[in-house]
């Protein structure tokens, strides 16, 4: 598997090699750890958890 470059891969076979990686329990190797986290970070929404307007009334009590 060392000749496969994580780059070169559809998102689709990033995952299920990274998946059968997991499953042997070989651990993941660095390289394709990174590309996996650049695909998650380009697929992420940017704005997930906007930060509060301090204006803002909360919508639940706090005990």
């Amino acid at each position: 598997m060392s000749r496969i470059q994580p780059r070169t891969l559809s998102t689709q076979e990033l995952i299920r090699f990274c998946a059968d990686f997991i499953a042997d329990e070989r651990g993941l190797p660095k390289e394709w750890q990174v590309e996996l986290l650049r695909r998650i970070v380009v697929l992420a929404p940017d704005n997930e958890h906007p930060a509060q307007d301090p204006r803002q009334l909360d919508l639940f009590l706090k005990n």
